[in-house]
């Protein structure tokens, strides 16, 4: 899996996760897990992909930073 993690401000939240639905879907890119979670600075969005390279195009297009993360389905 392909982790990606993209700092939002809250008032953002709304229009920036509409944003990502309608690139993934433009794209035809399937997240494997999609999820926010509230920090100090705001919302923190984490995606997950089973491919690199959208990972890599879904960070670079909003900003993201990418690694790969050791989840259980990446034993499979």
């Amino acid at each position: 899996m392909y982790a990606v993690n993209i700092r939002v401000r809250p008032e953002e939240l709304s229009r920036r996760m509409s944003e990502m639905r309608m690139w993934l879907d433009e794209y035809r890119f399937e997240p494997s897990t999609f999820s926010c979670h509230d920090q100090s600075f705001g919302v923190l969005v984490s995606v997950k992909f089973r491919v690199a390279q959208q990972a890599e195009a879904f960070a670079e297009r909003f900003g993201g930073r990418t690694g790969r993360c050791p989840c259980r389905a990446d034993l499979i």
